[in-house]
């Protein structure tokens, strides 16, 4: 095992024992002088936050959240429509969105397909959700992490398996599991 692995498997038990916010702070910067990688830094935010506000997150009545789903999950095929709020799934089965759409939906979620990131908070204040789950690549999570700390709003993300913008692809049943997390699944 490298150095780096090992050091990376000391920050990772340290950053998930929920130290305080300097010791976050300052296990980020020596990750960076050490020359970790940048996505296991990332992964390893994500980690951090999904841990941090995992049974907040819980605590909130399925209709009171939101599920973001990245566009780039569509087929290359699909004629769904751009509006003010994300793409609308015209449900043509060419890919896993309008399943989990309708399994999230029916637990009570308002689903959003969304373009990019820039359109969280424009939803955000439209739906005033209290609760966020979202998927997408790494760097696109730990922005919208930002974004849901800067409201105090609890999110849980789920990190696609191969990113790239156009037909990507996630664990759905991690997707699934993130959606039916409750007080009683704790």
């Amino acid at each position: 095992m490298t150095d780096n692995k090992i050091l990376m498997k000391i920050l990772k038990k340290v950053a998930l024992s929920e130290p305080s916010p300097i010791i976050l702070e300052k296990i980020e910067q020596l990750a960076i002088k050490l020359g970790i990688d940048e996505k296991e830094l990332m992964k390893l935010y994500i980690e951090m936050k999904n841990k941090l506000h995992k049974n907040r997150f819980a605590e909130t009545d399925f209709s009171n959240r939101i599920l973001l789903l990245p566009q780039c999950l569509r087929s290359r095929t699909c004629e769904a429509e751009l509006t003010e709020f994300g793409y609308k799934c015209n449900e043509c089965n060419k890919c896993k969105i309008p399943e989990v759409k309708k399994y999230a939906e029916k637990m009570g979620y308002k689903v959003f397909i969304i373009p990019g990131g820039s359109i969280i908070e424009k939803i955000i204040k439209t739906f005033k959700p209290k609760a966020i789950l979202g998927v997408a690549c790494l760097k696109e999570l730990v922005l919208g992490c930002i974004a849901c700390e800067k409201v105090g709003i609890p999110a849980q993300g789920v990190v696609l398996l191969r990113d790239g913008c156009v037909e990507t692809d996630v664990d759905w049943t991690k997707v699934l599991e993130a959606i039916k997390l409750s007080t009683d699944t704790n």
